[in-house]
């Protein structure tokens, strides 16, 4: 990623760590429960999630693993991770600093690398993708997961419009067949995939992100939201209740490994 659009990320993750990672958390104990169950993490192995965050998911993997790191950005979500790390005891964990377009681990480091709901805020995805492939083992897994952006074009531009206005740092929710397109280029391929519907409040949405209903980016990002009920113009799949508005993303989990012909 450019300096520029890293710096704008380590602000709205500083911003909104506290909204993000303890009283607005994206997901549920049992969609994290869901996750995990997904990933089929196994007793031995090393893993790796990238852009960690407030180091959720790889706590959460860490009981069922021999060792687990997180890698992220942004200090402040690092230093929410090392407080969760040590609030819960776990000791077989990790957490460092780092860009996902280079990350500091030789090759073939880990069993396991893992990336939650970051890839909408990576300016190059494609490069994120190979190097999570590199430090991957041969044998090993990679498991992507992420919002999808709808396939129209019309849709998904408004779609990715919505997101920048409710969170700067937003870069492009990508479509299934963009990430398929991605997993086949990069010498990967699909071992397990699943198609998840996700539906939130969008107050709690928009809180997530540091905006609250006061603010003029919440009013701007609110009106949009609204325009979009009309045939569901943006994906969203809004219901006005109240004061609130139902939304919902689809949601991608993809477990993938080497092609046969991409193993070393």
């Amino acid at each position: 990623m450019s300096k520029k659009h890293n710096e704008l990320v380590q602000k709205q993750f500083t911003k909104t760590r506290e909204a993000f990672s303890v009283y607005v958390v994206r997901d549920t104990p049992e969609v994290l429960e869901e996750k995990i169950r997904f990933m089929r993490p196994e007793r031995g192995e090393r893993t790796l999630d990238v852009a960690c965050g407030p180091g959720t998911l790889a706590l959460a993997v860490a009981p069922q693993v021999r060792f687990a790191c997180g890698g992220d950005l942004t200090f402040a979500m690092l230093r929410q991770a090392l407080e969760f790390q040590r609030e819960r005891g776990i000791a077989n964990a990790a957490f460092a600093c780092c860009d996902a377009d280079h990350l500091p681990y030789p090759d073939g480091t880990f069993d396991l690398v893992t990336c939650q709901c970051a890839f909408h805020h990576m300016q190059k995805p494609m490069t994120a993708l190979i190097e999570m492939a590199r430090v991957m083992k041969p044998e090993g897994r990679a498991v992507i997961i992420d919002a999808l952006a709808p396939e129209s074009d019309a849709k998904f531009e408004l779609h990715n419009r919505i997101e920048r206005l409710r969170d700067p740092s937003h870069a492009e929710s990508l479509r299934l067949t963009t990430f398929l397109r991605m997993f086949d280029e990069s010498g990967l391929e699909i071992a397990r995939e699943a198609l998840r519907r996700r539906e939130r409040s969008f107050n709690r949405w928009m809180l997530r992100a540091g905006v609250n209903p006061g603010d003029r980016r919440y009013r701007e990002t609110r009106e949009l939201m609204e325009q979009s009920v009309k045939g569901d113009a943006a994906g969203f799949s809004p219901r006005v209740e109240g004061d609130d508005i139902t939304i919902a993303h689809t949601e991608g989990m993809f477990l993938l490994h080497r092609k046969p012909s991409s193993a070393p």
